[in-house]
C-alpha cells in the first residue's frame, strides 16, 4: 500500500488510524521504518502515541542517544532509533523490548537491525521525500502484521 503524505494532518491521520488498528488488538506486529532524516518518521511515532491511552503521560522525542523510548501508553510504545547503530551489535535488554509481545514497537533507522533481531512478524514502512510530501510504502511480514495493515487499509478507504 502506497500513500502519499501531503500535510502534517495527513500524517497525523495515518498515525491515528494505525494507533485505532492496534488499539485493543491480540497483535502488537513491530513498525519497522526506513527514510532518509526528515522524511516524517518521529512525527509519525509522535503523533501515533499521542493517539493511544495514556498518552498524557509520554513525552515524545527521538530516541537518538540511548536508542529506546518507552511511552506509558496502553499498549506500551517502544520507540527505538538505531540511527547510531551501524555496525554494532543490539543488546539482549532491546531484543527483549522489541519482541515483547505487549509492546507495540516503532523502529526508526530499522536497517540497522541485526538480521538475527527482526522478529516473524513486522509491518514496513519505507518513507520518502518529494518536494512538497511524503510518500509511505508500507507492507507486511507474517500473518498477524497483514492483519493489522488490513485494519489500516479498510480504515483508510472507509
Amino acid at each position: 500500500m502506497n500513500i502519499v503524505l501531503t500535510s502534517l494532518e495527513a500524517t497525523a491521520r495515518l498515525a491515528r488510524t494505525l494507533a485505532a488498528c492496534i488499539d485493543g488488538s491480540p497483535f502488537l506486529p513491530p513498525v519497522l521504518m526506513h527514510g532518509p532524516l526528515g522524511a516524517g518518521k518521529t512525527t509519525f511515532v509522535r503523533e501515533l502515541v499521542q493517539a493511544l491511552p495514556g498518552s498524557d503521560k509520554a513525552e515524545v522525542s527521538s530516541p537518538s542517544f540511548n536508542l529506546l523510548n518507552l511511552y506509558p501508553t496502553v499498549p506500551p510504545v517502544g520507540h527505538f532509533d538505531l540511527y547510531r547503530t551501524a555496525g554494532q551489535g543490539f543488546s539482549a535488554d532491546l531484543e527483549e523490548t522489541l519482541l515483547a509481545p505487549d509492546h507495540f514497537c516503532l523502529v526508526e533507522w530499522a536497517e540497522h537491525l541485526p538480521p538475527d533481531a527482526v522478529p516473524e512478524s513486522y509491518i514496513v514502512m519505507t518513507w520518502t521525500v518529494q518536494e512538497e510530501s511524503r510518500s509511505v510504502e508500507l507492507s507486511a511480514r507474517g500473518r498477524e502484521a497483514q492483519t493489522v495493515l488490513d485494519c489500516v487499509q479498510n480504515v483508510l478507504e472507509a
